[in-house]
């Protein structure tokens, strides 16, 4: 649509001489954030009974970029309204920050009998960065998390393969003492026989030296 042609649209210029602070601020969103921020003011929300999804509809015909947030202002009627592009990325589009980013654009305009139209537009713009921060916060807490569950894998697999090799050593060690017992009793066997083949020997050379002894004298 024509109305959203550039980022500030103001033909009442409701902004005055606040109009290069705006830019600016602009400017300072997108550095900070990445978020594309336009401006619409107009007399009033004519032709439509819903503000919220006109606002809606009038910036995705603009194929916005991705992380754009429309502040669309009614001066006559003291209404305004704050409206996300669909490929923007959650934290953005969230319902609850969307809340409160009208509410942060609604303050100065309620405070005192003049509006404080260009106050509005930079206090929304102060609270995108305040949700940008809030959302960066989190991606390394995130990043702790999963480095933490990994470690506890790795330790628990490192535990898992040190009573393995503990089992499997004690079940070899096992079998060893096992085969040195049944050795050990073969060689006692082996003995016995071996001791017992020796008496014999000794006795039946005993009974061949004892022979002669018993002759009779002729």
């Amino acid at each position: 649509m024509g109305e959203l042609s550039s980022d500030v649209t103001d033909p009442q210029n409701l902004l005055g001489g606040n109009v290069s602070k705006v830019n600016d601020e602009i400017a300072s969103t997108k550095q900070e954030t990445g978020v594309t921020v336009r401006l619409l003011y107009l007399a009033n929300f004519t032709g439509t009974k819903d503000p919220d999804k006109w606002a809606g509809d009038s910036l995705q015909s603009t194929n916005p970029p991705a992380n754009t947030v429309l502040l669309a202002v009614a001066s006559n009627d003291g209404r305004l309204v704050v409206a996300v592009s669909h490929n923007s990325d959650n934290w953005l589009k969230d319902k609850g920050h969307v809340s409160q980013l009208s509410q942060a654009a609604l303050g100065p305009i309620q405070k005192g009998d003049n509006p404080d139209w260009s106050g509005s537009a930079c206090a929304m713009m102060d609270e995108i960065k305040v949700l940008h921060k809030q959302e960066a916060s989190k991606k390394p807490k995130l990043i702790i998390g999963v480095f933490i569950g990994i470690v506890v894998v790795l330790v628990a697999i490192g535990v898992g393969l040190v009573l393995h090799k503990r089992n499997g050593t004690k079940k070899k060690t096992g079998n060893s003492d096992k085969g040195k017992t049944e050795a050990d009793e073969a060689s006692d066997g082996k003995t016995e026989v071996e001791q017992a083949n020796t008496e014999g020997s000794t006795q039946s050379e005993k009974h061949k030296s004892q022979g002669p002894r018993h002759r009779k004298k002729k």
